[in-house]
């Protein structure tokens, strides 16, 4: 009589249960780190806490690039879900622009966000739609030109929606490379050298993040230099009936 073997995981699958595996231990190992530099437990010297510090910032990139594989396998399955609310970009916005204040100034770079008076609400996750916001921003930080960096972030309400732009002068991509740039896993040579860790998995999830609201998301190369992302979001109330 033949064996029986059982059915072969899929590849998504696989990932999926070894980033849920993970998942739990890097939150614990995350907490002793944080616990570790406060010193409730004891004082540090100054070369332990800039190992530890180290160690606490390797361990949150690996719990980003946990949570990229759990957003891809979901997507994939379609299961990635939105919470959606009526939430105001405007207050997400400023305050990623302050979080990454000091990573700006470091950076020989300057970040400008025209904030409009007045801007009607939009219907987004607020979890994820922040992370978009985050890595465009970031992305434009990482991938600055050799002098110093401009970025530029606005909003506008645009009939039933609200478009979001954030226009850099950085090493831009290149135009070969256009059609992969939201696809799983790429990243441009150039994009390779700036930031060699990076998983090329960010634009991929904003895609999703943002079609699934019922939005767009596209780029175009600047005249000059860089580039300009773009996305649309639905206003809050232009969803009633």
């Amino acid at each position: 009589m033949a064996e029986v073997f059982p059915e072969k995981p899929k590849i998504s699958e696989v990932i999926s249960i070894v980033a849920h595996q993970l998942k739990n231990p890097i939150a614990v190992l995350k907490g002793y780190l944080e616990v570790l530099i406060s010193e409730d437990f004891g004082g540090i010297n100054q070369r332990q806490r800039e190992y530890l510090k180290d160690a606490l910032e390797n361990t949150k990139r690996m719990s980003r690039i946990v949570g990229y594989l759990l957003d891809v396998t979901r997507i994939e399955e379609g299961k990635y879900e939105l919470k959606l609310k009526s939430i105001d970009l405007r207050k997400i916005i400023s305050e990623v622009t302050n979080e990454f204040s000091d990573w700006v100034r470091a950076s020989n770079c300057e970040i400008f966000f025209k904030k409009p008076k007045k801007l009607p609400l939009v219907l987004a996750d607020p979890f994820k739609i922040r992370h978009v916001v985050e890595n465009l921003i970031s992305n434009a930080l990482k991938f600055k030109p050799l002098g110093r960096g401009k970025i530029e972030v606005s909003l506008e309400k645009r009939n039933k929606e609200v478009l979001f732009c954030c226009k850099d002068n950085g090493i831009g991509v290149p135009q070969d490379d256009f059609k992969k740039v939201f696809t799983k896993f790429y990243r441009s040579e150039k994009s390779m050298e700036v930031d060699p860790g990076g998983t090329g998995l960010g634009l991929y999830i904003d895609k999703a993040t943002i079609e699934l609201g019922g939005g767009k998301i596209w780029f175009l190369k600047n005249k000059d230099q860089g580039m300009t992302f773009y996305f649309t979001l639905p206003i809050a109330n232009s969803l009633k009936h």
